[in-house]
């Protein structure tokens, strides 16, 4: 499942950065991913689920002092980052559920559009918290269901095409943060254009 998932991305990474795309889907929740990182002085950031590199630019861009990590499974997508943020950011090819890092060596962690596509996302909330420093931040956007059931549904759907998407509500996901050691601070909806669906952009800090 993982390699077949891989090779998607990969397909994907073709066409993930045409304009219209990015500024419909993804720019609304980077936008408000930094916004929640204003005034922040971290020395080491990770963009966990990178693809390419759209937020690690930025990242870099607003943390010129920092050391800013793009990670992603995809070969493919990192291909594409590379061109885009050069020698301003390292770019590691990892799995969300086993991160080659130190533990407590970073400062904050985004994560924006990926976490859905887990498959052990407490695993991987465990591995966070593992890399992250006490009060460290943890900043995710991840497409929500609004019920349990909706979750369910979504979870149904998408495993009948064999790329099953865990959309977890913003109270179970809270859950999960809590259970792995994270402190929510904040839960809400990011608005996007046209009939994209509203993700939930959640923060969090390690206690």
């Amino acid at each position: 499942m993982a390699n077949e998932r891989s090779r998607l991305f990969d397909r994907w990474s073709a066409v993930y950065d045409r304009p219209r795309f990015q500024n419909a889907t993804y720019r609304p929740v980077h936008d408000a991913v930094l916004s929640r990182l204003a005034g922040t002085r971290p020395d080491v950031v990770l963009d966990l689920g990178c693809g390419t590199g759209q937020l690690t630019r930025r990242l870099t861009e607003q943390f010129p002092d920092a050391e800013v990590v793009g990670i992603d499974y995809s070969a493919g997508m990192l291909g594409e980052a590379s061109e885009r943020v050069g020698n301003r950011a390292n770019l590691v090819r990892a799995d969300a559920q086993l991160l080659p890092f130190r533990s407590a060596s970073a400062d904050v962690v985004v994560c924006t559009e990926s976490f859905h596509w887990y498959g052990d996302q407490r695993r991987a909330l465990e591995e966070l918290a593992a890399v992250l420093r006490p009060g460290g931040q943890l900043v995710i956007a991840s497409i929500a269901a609004v019920t349990d059931v909706g979750e369910s549904a979504v979870r149904r759907l998408s495993a009948a095409g064999n790329q099953p998407v865990r959309a977890l509500t913003p109270h179970r996901l809270r859950d999960l943060l809590t259970e792995a050691g994270f402190e929510v601070v904040d839960q809400r909806r990011v608005a996007r254009f046209g009939f994209v669906p509203w993700p939930v952009l959640t923060e969090a800090r390690l206690r």
